[in-house]
C-alpha cells in the first residue's frame, strides 16, 4: 500500500475492537499521527450512525513554548467533526531528568482520572508500527525478557482502563499521509528527532537499520509473534494464580510461596509481577531484573520481607502477603464533590452521591483514622493493619467520617463519627481487576 491513506474499509477493520464500548477517549496529541486517529475514529463513528460516544483528550504539558495553541488546535478540529474536547493541564515545576518518562506518565494519569470522572472506561491512542519497532530495539538493548520484546500490546490497561492501539500494525507514514490526504493541520513535535533522547537517537539510525533489512515491518513482526507467546504464558499465569492466589477487595493479595518457589521461573515471575502491579498501582511494570532477584532472594530467605514496586511483601504462615507501601512522601489526597467521581492511588475508584450535603477530602486511613477507628467499632474486617492503613477514606479536616462503602466487594462500610455525617461514598478496587479469576484472601487471624 506504500505510504497511501487508510481507506474506509481498513480503518472498519482497525476499529473493530472499540464496538464492545459505548463512550471512548481519543488521546490525541496534535501531532500527525493522533490527529490522524481522530478523523479516521470520527470517520468510524459517523459510517456506524454515531452509536459510540467519542471524546477527545489533549494533555497540554507545557514543555515548550506552543503547547497550549497545540491543544486549542487539537480542540477546533475534534469541534469541526462533531466531537467534545478536553484540554488536561500538568502542572509540574522544573523537569530535567527522565523528561520523556515522567511526561508520559503525567498525560495518562490525567487522561485516566479524567475518564473515570466521566465514566468512560476505554482509552485509545495511536501508537503504529514504527513505535513498536523503536520500543523494540530499546528494549532489546536493555536486555528485556520475552514481555519486553513482545513490546507494545494492542490492549493494554491503565490504572483500571483499556487501553486499546488499533493503529499498531500501521507504519506512520500511512498515518501521515492520512492526515494529509484529510487536510488536517498537524504539527512536529521536535523531541520525537531529538538526539538527547534514547527514541530520538534510533530514529535517526532507523534508515542505516533498514538498509542492512532491519525494517520496521520486520522488527514489529518479531515482535507480534513474541506476543503470541507471551499470551500463552499469561493463561499459564492465570492458571496458577486461580489455583495458589488470593485478593482482597481492600487492595492486598496473598500467595502460596511454596507453590510460588515450586513454580516454573518464568511462571513464578508472572505471577509476582502481576501481584505487584495489581496491589501497588504502579503505572509500569516492575522491572524484570528486580523482579528476578526478588524472587531468588525468596527462595533463599523465605521469611524475609522485602519492598518493590511501591509495595511490602511480607511472609507469613506459609504465605506471601502483598501490601501496598508507605513512603515518606504518603499516598494521595483529593477532594470529592457531591456527584463526583475520582480515580485515588490509581487502585480505587471512588464514587460520592449526588445527593451527599458537602464535600469531602479523600486521603489514607493511616494510624489516625485507625485509632479513630477503634473508637467507635474497629475495622470493617478482620484485616492486617498495613493493608487497611491504605484503604481511602472519607474526612472532612481532621475528622474522619467514614470509610466508603466496599459492600459490593465484600466489605462493610465503617460508621460515621456522628449520624448527620452519614453520606455515600463507594470505592471500587480497580487493579484487582487484572486479577479477575482470583479467589479473595481470608482475612480471619491476620489483624495483628
Amino acid at each position: 500500500m506504500g505510504d497511501q491513506a487508510l481507506s474506509e474499509n481498513e480503518a472498519e477493520a482497525l476499529f473493530a475492537p472499540l464496538t464492545r464500548f459505548q463512550r471512548i477517549a481519543l488521546a490525541v496529541s496534535g501531532g500527525p499521527d493522533s490527529l490522524a486517529l481522530l478523523h479516521l475514529a470520527a470517520r468510524w463513528r459517523a459510517a456506524r450512525g454515531c452509536d459510540r460516544a467519542l471524546l477527545v483528550l489533549t494533555v497540554d504539558h507545557g514543555l515548550r513554548p506552543g503547547s497550549r495553541a497545540e491543544a486549542e488546535m487539537v480542540g477546533r478540529v475534534a469541534k469541526e467533526l462533531g466531537l467534545p474536547h478536553a484540554i488536561l493541564t500538568w502542572e509540574h515545576g522544573a523537569v530535567d531528568a527522565r523528561l520523556q518518562a515522567l511526561a508520559r506518565t503525567a498525560r495518562y494519569d490525567l487522561m485516566a482520572g479524567f475518564c473515570h470522572a466521566h465514566d468512560i472506561p476505554a482509552l485509545v491512542t495511536a501508537h503504529h508500527l514504527d513505535d513498536q519497532a523503536e520500543t523494540f530495539l530499546m528494549r532489546l538493548k536493555r536486555g528485556s525478557g520475552l514481555d519486553g520484546l513482545a513490546a507494545i500490546p494492542q490492549e493494554g490497561s491503565w490504572a483500571g482502563l483499556t487501553l486499546l492501539r488499533p493503529l499498531l500494525d500501521v507504519p506512520k507514514a500511512r498515518l501521515v499521509a492520512t492526515a494529509e490526504d484529510a487536510g488536517l493541520p498537524f504539527v512536529t513535535d521536535p523531541s520525537n528527532v531529538d538526539s538527547r533522547f534514547e527514541r530520538g537517537c534510533l530514529r535517526g539510525a532507523m534508515a542505516s537499520l533498514a538498509e542492512l533489512g532491519l525494517t520496521a515491518e520486520a522488527i514489529a513482526l518479531s515482535a507480534r509473534r513474541l506476543r503470541r507467546a507471551r499470551s500463552a504464558l499469561d493463561a499459564a499465569t492465570d492458571g496458577f494464580l486461580a489455583r495458589h492466589g488470593e485478593t482482597s477487595p481492600a487492595g492486598y493479595a496473598a500467595l502460596d510461596l511454596a507453590a510460588l518457589c515450586e513454580a516454573s521461573d518464568e511462571i513464578a515471575l508472572r505471577a509476582l509481577s502481576r501481584l505487584l502491579n495489581a496491589v501497588g498501582g504502579g503505572v509500569d511494570p516492575v522491572r524484570l531484573v528486580k523482579l528476578e532477584s526478588l524472587f531468588a532472594a525468596l527462595k533463599a530467605h523465605p521469611d524475609k520481607a522485602h519492598t518493590l514496586g511501591r509495595c511490602r511483601i511480607a511472609p507469613k504462615g506459609g504465605r506471601l502477603f502483598v501490601f501496598r507501601e508507605v513512603r515518606k512522601t504518603g499516598l494521595p489526597v483529593l477532594t470529592l464533590r457531591p456527584g463526583e467521581r475520582a480515580l485515588w492511588d490509581n487502585r480505587f475508584r471512588i464514587e460520592l452521591g449526588a445527593g451527599t450535603s458537602a464535600p469531602i477530602t479523600v486521603r489514607a486511613l493511616g494510624e489516625e483514622g485507625l485509632r479513630a477507628l477503634k473508637e467507635r467499632a474497629g475495622l470493617p474486617v478482620s484485616m492486617p493493619r498495613v493493608a487497611a492503613r491504605t484503604l481511602p477514606a472519607c474526612w472532612r479536616g481532621k475528622t474522619l467520617i467514614c470509610l466508603p462503602d466496599f459492600d459490593q466487594q465484600g466489605l462493610v462500610p465503617a460508621p460515621s463519627s456522628r449520624h448527620e455525617d452519614s453520606l455515600d461514598c463507594r470505592a471500587t478496587f480497580l487493579s484487582g481487576r487484572d486479577l479477575e479469576r482470583v479467589g479473595r484472601v481470608a482475612t480471619a487471624n491476620l489483624s495483628r
